[in-house]
């Protein structure tokens, strides 16, 4: 199933940046989602938001047009980017209110 993530600083707000993935399932607000970039040691977290359904409606055919799942840029338990800890780090000198995935899965 098609996927777009919306990355959004913590607590919601303007797009950072998306990402569409080919999933199994559609992640649901509280998950936890982890990705592992070719190239760079560690991951960046994010903890999901919200889904947005996307439809569409017409005499003729009823469609799914896209599933965009909002996602948080969270604090990783433990092997977090260089660049996705920078990233956590500047929205939290700015107020933002960063969560913490919780480590008791680890």
């Amino acid at each position: 199933m098609k996927v777009i993530f919306s990355f959004v600083p913590p607590g919601g707000g303007e797009q950072d940046y998306q990402l569409e993935f080919d999933l199994p399932a559609i992640p649901q607000p509280g998950d936890y989602i982890k990705i592992m970039r070719d190239g760079e040691d560690g991951e960046a977290s994010y903890i999901v938001r919200r889904t947005w359904w996307n439809l569409t409606c017409s005499t003729s055919k009823n469609d799914l047009k896209t599933i965009v799942v909002e996602a948080e840029f969270a604090k990783g338990a433990f092997l977090d980017s260089a660049s996705h800890t920078l990233s956590v780090e500047s929205y939290a000198s700015r107020g933002f209110q960063v969560k913490a995935f919780d480590s008791s899965t680890y």
